[in-house]
C-alpha cells in the first residue's frame, strides 16, 4: 500500500470538469495507490476510519485489485483504476480512469468535494460524550436538479433537526456518518470529456469523428415505512447532467453532416441511442448480441442486457422485481420532448440518537426510519429540430432511448431553401446532440438483500448517409456508390450496487 502525500495535491491548480469547482480551502485527500500484496483488511480498516473523521480517501489501482478492497457499507462500487470516497455528507462513490498519476492528481484537485454537514471546531475540548438521547421527527422536502443532490440536502436537514445549534461530539459525528451513508449514497456513474469511442461495433465501420462529453451521476436512496416491517425499498436514480452546445454527442470540428446536391445524398448524419439496465452485458463476440438491433433505421430492441433473456439462459444475478418508476424524455411528438427540470424527494419520519456507557467506553449510535417519496416539480418541452426520441416499453430489466434523424423532413428542409453544404442549422445531428435522460428504479430489498446486483449504460453513435427515398447506410457498400458504409461506435460503463442484508 504506497499512500501518496496530500501536498502533491494541494500544488495543481486546474479548471474542473465537473459541475462545480474546488474551493480555496477544499479537502485534500489521502490518496492511497492498492497493490496485489497490500492486506485488503487493513484498507478498509484505514479507509473507514477517515470516512468516519469526515476525511476524503481517493483509491488507485487496476480494477481488479480495487475490488478486493470494497468497504462494507458501499453500496456501489465503480470498476475503474480511481475511485473516491466523499464523506462530506452521505457518501459519494465516483470513479474515473486516470492515465497515469499525474492526471489522477490534477482531477483530485479540482474535485467537488460536498461540503461537510458535521465540520469539527478546532477549539473544542475532545471530551467524552454527554448523557443525551434524543428522538426528532423528521419531515422536509428536497428539491434537487441532481441525484447526489438529494443525499446531500438529507444528511443536512437531519443533522440541522438532530443537532441543532449543539455541537455534536467526535462520538457523534462518527456514529451519525455511519447512518447517514446507510440510507443515501451517489456518486458518478459516466464521466466521458471529448472520449473517442471505446470500440466499434461490428461489422459497421469505424467512426472515426464522433466524440461523447458526459457526466451521468447515480444516488441509492433507502425508503422504509417505520410502520411497516419488512418494506424497505431502495430507489436508484440516474440522471445525465450535461448542459448546454458542445456536450453530449458531438464531433471532430469541420465534420458537419452536409448535402450533396450532385448525388442528393446527405452524409455524416448521426443517429444516437443511450441504453440502460440491470445485469451483466453480453461480450462483443456473441453476433446474436453484437451489432446493436437498434442500428438505424432499423430500430429494435437490443440483445445485450441478458436479464432481459430467455428464463433459460438468464443469469442468476439479476435483480428481483424491479419496477422503471421513471424514464425521461418521453416519445417526441412533432419534434417536441417533453423532458424532466427538476425533481422533489418528500422525506418523513423519526431519527433517534442515543449514547450507551460501559466502565471502559462510551459509544453514540443512531437510528433513522423515514420514508422517501419523488415526484416531479415540474417539466418543460423541449423542441428537437428534425429529430424523433423513441423508447421502447416492453423490456423489464433494461430500457433505451434513441435519438433519430427524421430523414425526410431533412430532404424537405433542404428542398424548400434550395441548400447545400452543412445541415448544422437544420438538426442537432447533425452537428452535437445534448442528451437529456434521467430514470429512477425501485427495487424492494425483499429478495435482493445480501446481492451484488450489476448495473450498465451503453452509449451509442452511429454515422449514416441517406437518399431523399429514405434508404440509408448498411454496414458494407451497397448497389448506390454514392452511399459509404455505416460506421458506428459505444461507450460502456458500469457499476455494482451491493444492497445490505437488513
Amino acid at each position: 500500500m504506497r499512500r501518496s502525500f496530500p501536498w502533491l495535491l494541494s500544488a495543481c491548480v486546474v479548471m474542473s470538469p465537473f459541475a462545480g469547482a474546488a474551493e480555496a480551502d477544499a479537502p485534500v485527500p489521502v490518496v492511497i495507490t492498492v497493490g496485489d500484496d497490500d492486506d485488503p483488511d487493513v484498507i478498509r480498516r484505514d479507509v473507514l476510519g477517515w470516512l468516519d473523521e469526515g476525511r476524503p480517501v481517493a483509491l488507485a489501482g487496476r480494477p481488479v485489485q480495487l475490488a478486493r478492497v470494497r468497504l462494507v457499507g458501499a453500496q456501489a462500487w465503480p470498476a475503474t483504476n480511481t475511485i473516491v470516497l466523499d464523506p462530506g455528507a452521505g457518501l459519494g462513490i465516483s470513479g474515473f480512469d486516470a492515465d497515469d498519476d499525474a492526471s489522477r492528481h490534477l482531477l483530485l484537485a479540482a474535485w467537488p468535494w460536498a461540503m461537510d454537514v458535521l465540520p469539527a471546531s478546532p477549539a473544542r475540548d475532545r471530551r467524552e460524550a454527554p448523557v443525551r438521547a434524543r428522538q426528532r421527527h423528521v419531515e422536509f422536502s428536497v428539491p434537487a436538479a441532481s441525484p447526489g443532490q438529494v443525499c446531500r440536502a438529507f444528511a443536512q436537514q437531519v443533522a440541522t433537526t438532530l443537532f441543532g445549534a449543539d455541537e455534536p461530539t467526535p462520538l457523534e459525528r462518527r456514529a451519525f456518518r455511519r447512518e447517514v451513508r446507510r440510507w443515501c449514497q451517489y456518486g458518478t456513474l459516466s464521466l466521458h470529456l471529448a472520449a473517442r469511442p471505446q470500440f466499434t461495433i461490428e461489422p459497421f465501420g469505424k467512426p472515426y469523428d464522433v466524440r461523447l462529453t458526459i457526466a451521468t451521476e447515480w444516488a441509492l436512496v433507502r425508503s422504509e415505512d417505520i410502520a411497516s416491517a419488512g418494506s424497505a425499498r431502495y430507489l436508484f436514480w440516474t440522471k445525465t447532467l450535461n448542459e448546454g452546445a458542445a456536450g453530449g454527442f458531438s464531433r471532430v470540428h469541420g465534420t458537419d453532416a452536409w448535402y450533396d446536391p450532385a448525388t442528393g445524398v446527405v452524409h455524416n448524419l448521426m443517429d444516437v441511442a443511450i441504453h440502460a439496465g440491470w445485469g451483466r452485458i453480453e461480450g462483443r463476440e456473441v453476433v446474436t448480441a453484437w451489432p446493436l438491433n437498434s442500428s438505424f433505421p432499423q430500430v429494435g430492441n437490443v440483445l445485450v442486457f441478458r436479464c432481459d433473456d430467455l428464463d433459460a439462459w438468464r443469469p442468476p444475478d439479476c435483480p428481483v422485481a424491479p419496477v422503471l418508476k421513471r424514464l425521461f424524455p418521453e416519445d417526441s411528438a412533432d419534434g417536441v420532448v417533453t423532458v424532466a427540470s427538476g425533481e422533489t424527494v418528500s422525506i418523513g419520519g423519526d431519527a433517534k440518537m442515543s449514547n450507551s456507557f460501559s466502565e471502559d467506553k462510551v459509544s453514540a449510535s443512531f437510528t433513522f426510519g423515514v420514508n422517501m417519496m419523488r415526484a416531479t416539480s415540474k417539466t418543460s418541452q423541449v423542441e428537437l429540430s428534425l429529430v424523433h426520441a423513441r423508447s421502447n416499453a416492453d423490456t423489464v430489466f433494461y430500457r433505451s432511448t434513441w435519438w433519430l434523424p427524421d430523414v425526410p423532413a431533412i430532404f424537405r428542409w433542404i428542398d424548400a431553401r434550395k441548400h447545400a453544404g452543412s445541415l448544422a442549422k437544420a438538426s442537432s445531428l447533425a452537428t452535437s446532440l445534448n442528451p437529456h435522460h434521467e430514470m429512477v428504479w425501485e427495487l424492494p430489498l425483499a429478495g435482493n438483500e445480501g446481492r451484488s446486483l450489476e448495473y450498465h449504460m451503453v452509449y451509442e453513435a452511429g454515422w449514416n448517409a441517406c437518399r431523399s427515398d429514405g434508404y440509408c447506410s448498411e454496414y458494407r457498400r451497397g448497389k448506390d456508390p454514392s452511399i459509404p458504409p455505416k460506421e458506428r461506435g459505444a461507450w460502456v460503463d458500469g457499476i455494482t450496487i451491493h444492497l445490505p442484508w437488513w
